[in-house]
């Protein structure tokens, strides 16, 4: 039995104070556009990113953005509350050049946001579309505390589940003596972020069930979408060991989804799509 890691949930390259303090702003204060301005220009990548995202295709509306208050102003408290936080999350990854890394935590966690984003849209549900991309760009933000401390165990767990094909949970323990979900409900609490982004952070997306907590409805639309972005992107290969389709689709409905949705969300052309997604293209390489 390995002996239980220790994690120092301060010792990352972003802000939790930052990314926590994002995710509250209430849209609906009169303070909310100076709030979001005032945090993004503590984080100089952040507000950097943030410019440059909002100016490409997928955000841009022909006006060149130039500056926060401009960006905020026309993209909306919800967009920019995304791209920010995707800009903090994408820091934890920047230091490290593993290309295993890079698909397996990093790709997929992009690719699952977008995914979840679209699929949340898809179940007619845009109202939540960006709590559901966040969920998506943190939901296994336990993964890379876990590589941050000790990141030759974790590259040798990373190998394990891919060449077992076991879950990554089952590798961690072994190799760490915790998992990520461990690390994602302790993260929860240390960042200070909302109670229910344990739900995102810190569960067995595979094993969806719905809440009887009193915002079931908008939570339970959120981990859906998200547990189906998160089968759906592990079973092309990324974040696992690839799946055959007939897996693939059974893992879906599972789920909970109609056979024709899952259809729908296993054609080629939304994969497609989802690669080609100028967001992702933009941010898969962190590097760049």
């Amino acid at each position: 039995m390995v002996e239980e890691k220790k994690i120092d949930y301060r010792r990352i390259a972003a802000q939790p104070d930052t990314i926590s303090e994002i995710i509250k702003i209430d849209e609906d204060s009169p303070h909310c556009f100076g709030e979001l301005d005032r945090l993004l220009r503590s984080d100089q990548g952040a507000a950097s990113l943030v410019l440059r995202v909002a100016n490409s295709v997928i955000y841009n509306r022909g006006h060149p953005i130039k500056t926060l208050p401009v960006a905020i102003a026309l993209l909306g408290i919800n967009v920019i509350r995304s791209l920010s936080i995707l800009a903090l999350t994408r820091s934890f990854f920047s230091q490290s050049k593993n290309k295993l890394i890079r698909q397996h935590v990093w790709n997929h966690s992009l690719l699952t946001a977008i995914a979840s984003q679209n699929i949340c849209m898809k179940m007619g549900n845009s109202a939540n579309a960006e709590e559901a991309f966040v969920a998506g760009l943190l939901h296994d933000v336990g993964k890379i505390l876990l590589f941050s401390h000790y990141s030759e165990a974790y590259l040798n767990a990373l190998n394990y589940w891919l060449g077992k094909q076991c879950s990554s949970a089952e590798a961690e323990q072994k190799f760490l003596g915790m998992d990520h979900y461990h690390v994602g409900q302790q993260a929860v609490k240390e960042w200070k972020l909302p109670l229910h982004f344990v739900d995102y952070m810190g569960v067995n997306l595979d094993e969806f069930y719905r809440t009887d907590s009193e915002d079931s409805a908008h939570l339970g639309s959120v981990q859906l979408s998200l547990a189906a972005a998160n089968s759906l992107i592990k079973g092309a290969g990324i974040g696992a060991s690839p799946w055959g389709p007939e897996k693939r689709k059974a893992k879906l409905v599972e789920l909970g989804l109609s056979r024709e949705f899952c259809d729908c969300l296993l054609e080629d052309s939304f994969m497609q799509g989802l690669m080609k997604n100028e967001l992702y293209q933009q941010c898969a390489d962190v590097n760049s």
